[in-house]
């Protein structure tokens, strides 16, 4: 029997994991808000929009305080938005979709990753999407699906690919009011203790950054983690950026903390002139349509009757679609020569 006791107390005794919380602040590029939340002293995930006023500077800000940078690429919308030039677009061919990522990586050189930003129509979509993480997985990068339909094609190329791939399960703030916001973070906290892990999403907003700044710090005392994203993939996985595998590798800064507000100084002086601030571009959030959303929702877990997609109480995880030992797809190993790094640019 003393053994018994002796066993149990050992087995009490032992660490309790934390579970891992992974935030992503998706549309990064447009505001100085951007270079606040990278100041919250959390391993926030930063997913960057390529080609925007800040996009390259934030990035590197985050890199070298040792944030995860993703690309955050705009794909074409369920109600066919022609977001930007640089959108990637269900009419395009494969040598396109493939130029198209290597000009926004040569942007974000700094990328881990990709996310779609949108994308409920392209990532429904069977060729596209298997050129596009074809693409994504040649540069050896993870895919994280933002999950903006429930018909995303994503885990099928993924697997294909023999790429990571990991799912948004919550989006924190498509309503911004400190209520809605409470209600999302209690969800991602119960969903991260449920399966150990939980991905969020929120969107560079004031009402966002100051929930978070008040917030995030009660995480520990719930014993939940806030991790970079990188680290809810496979221990094995060889995380790399996209500035390693470019056709000409680029030499990335050291990481250390930034004096950022030596930074936010020079970013001020350039984009608080009139004329910058007439020509400031709009901001477009990634949530489409509530309507789509809970279409979206109910169709993912099969739920016949669903009011408010955002209280659900149970989301399971997608399985991280990688081999049990990571080893790199023959054409991961090779870098793509399609059209010189160094010669593509944000004008592209």
């Amino acid at each position: 029997m003393k053994y018994v006791l002796s066993l149990a107390f050992a087995l009490c005794s032992l660490p309790v994991l934390a579970a891992k919380v992974a935030i992503v602040i998706d549309d990064i590029g447009y505001h100085q808000i951007d270079y606040k939340l990278l100041d919250l002293p959390y391993e926030l995930t930063f997913a960057v929009i390529p080609h925007t006023p800040h996009s390259h500077a934030v990035a590197k800000a985050a890199y070298q305080k040792r944030r995860d940078v993703i690309l955050h690429m705009p794909m074409e919308s369920a109600r066919r938005a022609d977001l930007s030039k640089n959108a990637l677009k269900v009419t395009m061919n494969r040598s396109q979709i493939e130029q198209k990522l290597q000009a926004a990586f040569a942007d974000v050189p700094y990328a881990i990753g990709v996310n779609n930003h949108m994308g409920s129509y392209f990532t429904e979509q069977a060729d596209v999407m298997d050129w596009t993480l074809g693409y994504i997985a040649k540069r050896q990068l993870f895919f994280l699906d933002s999950k903006t339909t429930a018909r995303s094609q994503a885990g099928i190329y993924a697997q294909k690919h023999q790429m990571p791939l990991l799912t948004r399960q919550i989006f924190l703030d498509n309503d911004r009011s400190y209520q809605a916001l409470d209600k999302q973070f209690k969800l991602m906290i119960k969903l991260a203790k449920q399966h150990q892990s939980a991905i969020a999403i929120g969107h560079p907003y004031p009402e966002t950054y100051a929930y978070l700044k008040k917030n995030l710090a009660s995480l520990t005392t719930q014993g939940l983690e806030v991790v970079k994203l990188s680290a809810l993939l496979p221990a094995d996985y060889p995380v790399t950026t996209a500035a390693q595998t470019a056709d000409v590798p680029l030499s990335l800064p050291e990481q250390h903390p930034v004096q950022l507000a030596q930074l936010s100084k020079t970013q001020n002086s350039a984009t608080h002139s009139p004329k910058a601030d007439m020509t400031e571009p709009v901001f477009v959030p990634a949530i489409e349509e509530p309507a789509a959303i809970i279409a979206m929702y109910s169709q993912q877990w099969d739920i016949p009757e669903l009011l408010n997609p955002l209280t659900l109480a149970e989301i399971k995880p997608t399985t991280v679609f990688i081999p049990k030992h990571w080893i790199l797809s023959k054409p991961a190993i090779t870098p793509v020569r399609s059209v010189p790094f160094y010669q593509l640019g944000s004008s592209f």
